[in-house]
């Protein structure tokens, strides 16, 4: 029995009274938007708006959440790498918003191009990864105008999985060159019309303020008919209250509102909820990622996105603050993210290779957390329960004190159990003998032999050359 959802951190009656306040917060205090254009189309709808204050009706709230639906294919440039957003399966997406890139030898640096494009090969490579594109680093070597779309090149040349857009599209133009660069992917000028190809993360500034850039994201995603994903990420104590539960009011609220006005742009247009929920360190006046009370966030609001507004999740989980690959990098990442997949989250952001609170990628360590998901997934498939796996024949037809070892179902099982991709199950004299080397040593080993392998493009050449007359254009233009 697949076991995910059966973690529960409220109750029923409790899940109503968090939707209920959350409401109380729209109703009464609003929230603001700061873009003319989200003005009229809340005042075009009969919402009582005073200035750039909207303010939100229980029942419109409600009819908006019944809009959107509770699950949609993502499609890929290779269809067999397609997803559905929604289903049983927990889908990984690359980290979002780190500015550094660490090396294997632990130096911390600016990222590249380069090492953006590295990233995409690996999740092009690795098979719990399901999803690639986005902006796992900066790309700080590129002229800012072009480095939205130079990224989602480098995400098609490299990668033919779901690809996400990326976050720095501050412009409306940006917006809209990103959208002209997946039809060329996709092979039709219009193919984002009636196809799910790539969603645009969209953050409020807590509390309760959708800035131009925000309003924007979800109205030329929402009008071009791609997924928005609302992530909220209030600070308990910084940029909310400083209580769990008060910042998981709040973090709905801010998703509730932005889903509305996503619905109201186009009604039935898939609105993706997420928490990127994090604890306010007063001992040094910082956010913190990793602490017991963020999972606990998480997986509330995991909860409530999923079994009482039945809207696909997303949270930012499998995170870690530990600067390097270390013990506490493993569990940590282990700890957030293994509580929300039992908690029922759809879709994770940061899971694969981020430390340092969000701040740094490491090829090493996304490849480690390829085999951390792959356990996750392992054990929220919870047990097999068939007569078969009873074991019953085995046992009767089995003397007092013998063993299975020869037994042709142990073997046709073993040939199909799991087995780490990474960490290391041989005795301690055949470690020893190879040298000691931790799992950080083995998993740069993984990430030379994958990008040596890597080809140099997953593009056809015809779809490459327009890509590149594309992006030359806009850089003419600038």
């Amino acid at each position: 029995m697949n076991v995910a959802g059966q973690l529960d951190v409220l109750t029923r009656e409790q899940m109503q009274v968090v939707h209920e306040k959350a409401c109380e917060l729209l109703a009464k205090k609003g929230a603001i938007f700061e873009s003319d254009a989200a003005i009229d189309v809340f005042k075009a709808h009969g919402f009582k708006v005073s200035d750039h204050t909207v303010f939100f009706d229980a029942k419109e709230i409600d009819r908006c959440v019944e809009l959107a639906p509770s699950k949609f294919k993502l499609e890929a440039p290779n269809h067999e790498h397609d997803v559905v957003v929604g289903e049983d399966r927990i889908l990984i997406h690359p980290n979002g918003g780190e500015v550094f890139v660490q090396d294997y030898q632990g130096a911390r640096r600016q990222a590249t191009r380069k090492d953006f494009a590295e990233l995409q090969m690996l999740y092009q490579a690795l098979p719990n990864i399901d999803i690639g594109g986005y902006e796992p680093v900066s790309l700080n070597d590129v002229d800012k105008r072009m480095r939205g779309i130079v990224g989602m090149f480098e995400s098609f040349k490299h990668c033919d999985k779901p690809l996400l857009s990326p976050m720095s599209l501050e412009t409306i133009q940006k917006k809209e060159e990103v959208i002209r660069l997946y039809n060329i992917g996709f092979g039709s000028d219009t193919y984002t019309d009636d196809h799910y190809v790539t969603w645009h993360i969209v953050c409020p500034n807590s509390p309760l303020f959708f800035s131009q850039f925000a309003c924007d994201g979800i109205q030329v995603y929402a009008e071009a008919n791609q997924p928005v994903v609302i992530v909220s990420a209030p600070m308990s104590g910084i940029t909310s209250p400083v209580y769990p539960l008060a910042t998981v009011i709040l973090s709905l609220a801010e998703e509730l509102a932005g889903l509305v006005f996503a619905e109201l742009i186009r009604p039935g247009v898939p609105v993706v909820v997420s928490a990127s929920l994090t604890y306010g360190y007063m001992r040094s006046a910082s956010w913190e990622c990793a602490h017991p009370d963020t999972i606990l966030m998480l997986a509330a609001s995991t909860q409530m996105q999923r079994e009482f507004y039945h809207l696909p999740s997303r949270a930012q989980t499998g995170v870690t603050s530990s600067k390097c690959i270390d013990y506490q990098a493993g569990m940590e990442t282990m700890q957030s993210f293994l509580y929300t997949a039992l908690a029922g989250c759809d879709v994770t952001s940061q899971t694969a290779g981020s430390l340092s609170n969000l701040m740094t990628s490491s090829l090493e360590k996304t490849v480690l957390d390829d085999e951390l998901i792959a356990r996750v997934r392992l054990l929220v498939g919870g047990m097999t329960f068939s007569e078969e796996h009873m074991g019953l024949d085995q046992i009767f037809e089995e003397d007092f004190g013998a063993n299975f070892l020869a037994r042709e179902e142990t073997l046709d099982y073993c040939l199909e159990a799991w087995e780490p991709s990474i960490s290391d199950w041989t005795n301690s004299d055949e470690w020893e003998a190879q040298g000691k080397r931790d799992a950080a040593d083995r998993a740069h080993d993984v990430v030379v032999e994958l990008l040596e392998e890597a080809p140099e493009s997953v593009l056809d050449e015809e779809q490459e050359r327009e890509m590149l007359d594309f992006l030359r254009s806009i850089e003419e233009s600038a």
